[in-house]
């Protein structure tokens, strides 16, 4: 088959698709994934065909200044979500022209394919990262769960549905039916039943399949002085937190909360990102600042994961088996924070507008030294580890095509 990947978003929306490419590919598919220019080099780096579409934008720095001169996350949050409509729409035409003479679209969590391959009447199958937004209609759900799931539509229908239309109507296109930007021959779930069991009242055309990981590039090698840096000790905390290592002033203030705590905590760290930041500060050679590192790689050499909440470094801390928290500062990323702590193996998240010194310390020793937190985020590694989530995805995306051809 031809296969078509478009998606948006940050280096960790867009890696679970390049699993996914590579998976279909190996199985002799010709697959092409387009996403912003700037996204070539890593998708270069995995030897798959890529297309660039719309503008040449980093969407995670430009979100994280949104939030930035936001008054609050919600307001950035909805100023985000406009942004990204924005580049979506501007995206069309040339996406649109790509989609022409595809066998099979695969519709991103960002929606990225649902509107081309509705007007070129192309099948799809598609991607949900949040089974929680899957609707279920439970009968033993009382008056008031009701009314809470239809006020949470409501929202969903604020900041998701009504903009798609908008762009929609736009070219040319009705109003989105009952599904949505899911398939509806598949809607592929890659997650793991280990940290979210399906729900037996989903439509069969859910599906679970387990997490889509991509390996490290073959031709990746670890930054000059790290090596030595983790054979000087104990294994370290690896910080990561994402669309927040930016330069800025919030930038430098999260920063130096984050250095102090470490200094105080007394363990070993790996800091990611805050390039301009890390620059202004002082630490001790208890720290090694590196830029991106793949966290296959890393997390296997690290004690605990600290990150912002983002769905790819939330499954890439599980499947190391190593404890995790997270310091979310949007809605999605307070959810996997939440999950974390649920399933034991780390601490309650941090929001981003209480981290402090303290508190920081006081995490950074609870994740290198609480047993039960090893021993739970190992057990859950472990599992994870067994799951082949691309294998069955790609089986479930040949069987539903070859059903429905």
């Amino acid at each position: 088959m031809r296969i078509i990947i478009p998606t948006i978003g940050t280096r960790g929306d867009i890696q679970p698709y390049i699993a996914l490419a590579v998976g279909l590919q190996d199985s002799g598919h010709k697959v092409l994934v387009v996403s912003h220019p700037e996204m070539r080099a890593l998708v270069d780096s995995y030897a798959i065909p890529f297309a660039p579409m719309g503008p040449d934008v980093d969407l995670g720095k430009e979100a994280a200044i949104i939030r930035g001169k936001s008054r609050n996350w919600m307001i950035g949050f909805m100023r985000v979500m406009k942004f990204s409509f924005r580049m979506l729409e501007e995206s069309h035409l040339e996406l649109l022209e790509l989609c022409k003479g595809v066998d099979l679209v695969v519709v991103s969590h960002s929606a990225a394919g649902s509107m081309e391959a509705e007007q070129l009447g192309l099948p799809t199958v598609s991607a949900t990262l949040m089974p929680q937004a899957i609707p279920v209609n439970d009968p033993k759900d009382n008056a008031l769960k009701k009314a809470v799931m239809k006020m949470a539509g409501g929202v969903m229908g604020l900041m998701m549905t009504r903009p798609l239309d908008q762009i929609r109507k736009r070219f040319g296109l009705s109003k989105m039916g009952p599904y949505g930007i899911t398939s509806p021959l598949l809607n592929l779930i890659p997650l793991s039943p280990s940290v979210i069991p399906p729900n037996p009242l989903w439509e069969a055309r859910h599906q679970m399949t387990g997490y889509w990981f991509v390996p490290s590039p073959a031709n990746w090698t670890p930054p000059e002085g790290l090596a030595a840096f983790l054979s000087a000790g104990e294994a370290p905390v690896v910080i990561s937190l994402g669309a927040m290592a930016i330069s800025g002033e919030d930038a430098l203030e999260a920063a130096r909360i984050t250095v102090e705590a470490v200094e105080r905590s007394g363990v070993r760290a790996i800091i990611q990102g805050w390039n301009e930041p890390m620059g202004q500060l002082k630490y001790s050679q208890k720290i090694f600042h590196g830029g991106a590192i793949p966290h296959e790689w890393l997390l296997e050499r690290a004690s605990a994961f600290i990150h912002h909440g983002g769905f790819g470094s939330t499954s890439a801390g599980l499947k190391a088996g190593i404890p995790s928290m997270a310091v979310p500062h949007i809605i999605d990323q307070f959810i996997w924070g939440q999950k974390l702590a649920e399933l034991g193996v780390g601490p309650v998240p941090i929001p981003r507008t209480r981290l402090a010194v303290e508190n920081m310390r006081e995490a950074l020793v609870e994740l290198t030294q609480n047993r039960e937190f090893r021993e739970k985020s190992k057990s859950i590694g472990d599992k994870i580890k067994q799951e082949n989530g691309i294998e069955k995805a790609v089986r479930l995306i040949e069987q539903s095509i070859n059903t429905n051809p």
